[in-house]
């Protein structure tokens, strides 16, 4: 038995855990993935996996078999890191932006030195970005993630982004590279109040974000509204000014809430 382990722990329930787990390097399961994972039947696999979606841990993707974050899963996760009331209030904000742009609009929060995707409304294109709710990015590959990183102070970013720091993990050729460019980026970012992803996260797409701020003025969260990058390079700055105007106005009623 492995130092720590619990001698009474239900071999189910743990391979349940796993399993979940498991999303934390990939953004979706199948059920041949969690057998080998857990070394158990694939008829095991599927009735773990069959459990967690009935519970709503886990939902089915009917065009490729896969499996991903849930709802209760991703309720769970933004109530552990505290972002529930922001999700429901930003909905609407979300939705309209959608209809505007007709593109994909998500809330994105920072997790240490990664961005989860909280809340989405789908664009109206028959090609667009697809939902990423449940998953996560490293921070410096998103448009979403440089917004939070520029409202961090100098020295926080340092402890974030040690000399050590694995550039590698979670981007493509187009990321940031080194803590250098990071910096300049994050400087230029906090100038201009919005970021930008060019196919850094991934090929082919763009992202614009803006940052969500409290009545104090903290970072609270991003908007990104993204979609591939053909339809969007030529609209960056554009939708710039738009997610920002909707964000003012969000941000505007959020004060005159906390002022009553």
């Amino acid at each position: 038995m492995a130092e720590g382990a619990y001698e009474y722990a239900i071999d189910s329930v743990d391979n349940a855990v796993h399993a979940l787990l498991m999303l934390r390097q990939r953004s979706a399961l199948r059920v041949t993935d969690v057998a080998a994972e857990l070394g158990v039947a694939r008829s095991t696999a599927h009735r773990i996996v069959s459990t967690l979606v009935q519970s709503g841990m886990l939902r089915r993707n009917d065009a490729d078999r896969s499996y991903g974050p849930g709802p209760a899963l991703v309720e769970l996760g933004m109530a552990v890191i505290g972002v529930g009331d922001l999700r429901a209030e930003i909905g609407p904000v979300l939705a309209q932006l959608a209809g505007e742009t007709r593109e994909t609009t998500h809330l994105l929060v920072r997790d240490r030195d990664e961005v989860v995707f909280a809340a989405v409304a789908e664009g109206t294109y028959v090609i667009r970005a697809a939902s990423r709710v449940g998953s996560r990015l490293p921070a410096h590959v998103t448009s979403a993630g440089k917004v939070m990183l520029a409202a961090m102070p100098h020295d926080d970013l340092l402890a974030l982004y040690p000399g050590d720091f694995d550039w590698r993990a979670g981007g493509t050729d187009a990321a940031l590279h080194s803590r250098k460019q990071l910096m300049k980026e994050l400087e230029v970012v906090a100038a201009q109040g919005w970021a930008v992803n060019r196919s850094e996260s991934e090929e082919g797409l763009i992202a614009v974000s803006a940052p969500v701020r409290d009545p104090r003025g903290a970072v609270i969260g991003a908007v990104s509204i993204s979609g591939p990058a053909e339809r969007m390079a030529p609209r960056v700055a554009e939708t710039a000014t738009t997610l920002k105007a909707a964000i003012a106005r969000f941000e505007k009623g959020l004060g005159a809430t906390e002022g009553r």
